[in-house]
């Protein structure tokens, strides 16, 4: 349907698959064949993927390194009625990929955004974990510097629900070695490498054993990964991770004997051990 020449293009924001091309939507398919062209986190890629489609809707650059810039060209394409769409290299966009920018100055500007939705590698996880996944969190990549890595765990190590991971496989191990130091080796998880694709490979244990699994190359640390590990069932878990926030909060500013002090009154838990929480925090920062 064409459009009048003061109305303004949509942004839409299109799921491809994350390794079985067959996973393509029909709606997806007709929207990449429609808008003026696809702004693509890698177009190399994306061009494999339209080939197959029998789609030649053009491809323009759009990743971490030039979304201030090509943010400003497409919404101003937008402005001047083009529809276009945003795809990342596999999945849904803006998880864990660039689009975020976007998205977001689009709304600001009043421009339509619409989703597209399909295969996401989150999703897909989760549909056959083996642990609870009534109540989850997103953590995404964790840094790549083992301190940087080992700070973050500790913050989440009380946490109840499920945390979900992506990891690349040349920090897979690294990732998991952390684990044990902060987790646990018997807290349960499950391995998700290469999911949709032809070496799909799916492991259910616990932190310890995935870890003497990548060790002996059971899992062999090769292609894309996604992990999902159990949240702290122990009793008390969610007090714990409540108590280390407040105290985390008041060390920024208090002796760590004051904050123990307020801790203890804010949260009723014992003086004493809060003291020995904020000490452990303090070393941390």
């Amino acid at each position: 349907m064409s459009k009048s020449a003061d109305e303004q293009g949509r942004l839409y924001v299109v799921a491809t698959p994350i390794g079985n091309l067959e996973d393509i939507t029909t709606r997806a398919r007709r929207i990449l064949s429609s808008v003026s062209y696809i702004a693509a986190e890698d177009t190399r890629h994306t061009g494999s993927l339209l080939q197959h489609l029998g789609v030649d809707t053009p491809t323009r650059s759009y990743h971490d390194h030039n979304e201030a810039q090509v943010t400003q060209k497409i919404i101003a394409d937008i402005r001047k009625g083009a529809d276009i769409a945003i795809v990342s290299d596999a999945g849904t966009p803006q998880i864990s990929d660039p689009g975020f920018r976007l998205v977001e100055q689009a709304f600001a500007g009043g421009i339509e955004v619409i989703p597209v939705p399909g295969a996401s590698a989150l999703s897909a996880a989760l549909s056959v974990s083996g642990v609870a996944t009534s109540r989850f969190v997103f953590e995404g990549f964790l840094p790549s510097k083992k301190g940087q890595r080992l700070k973050a765990l500790h913050l989440i190590a009380n946490e109840p629900r499920s945390m979900v991971f992506y990891e690349a496989p040349h920090r897979i191990l690294r990732m998991l070695e952390d684990m044990v130091e902060t987790l646990g080796s018997d807290r349960k998880i499950t391995i998700f490498r290469e999911l949709t694709k032809i070496h799909e490979q799916i492991f259910l244990g616990s932190i310890g054993a995935a870890t003497q699994a990548l060790e002996d190359g059971s899992i062999p640390s090769k292609g894309e990964f996604v992990v999902i590990v159990e949240g702290n069932q122990k009793e008390g878990a969610l007090a714990d991770m409540e108590s280390e926030h407040v105290m985390r909060e008041l060390i920024r500013e208090l002796p760590a004997s004051k904050a123990a002090e307020i801790g203890a009154r804010l949260t009723g838990e014992p003086r004493k051990r809060l003291y020995q929480v904020a000490l452990r925090l303090k070393n941390k920062l």
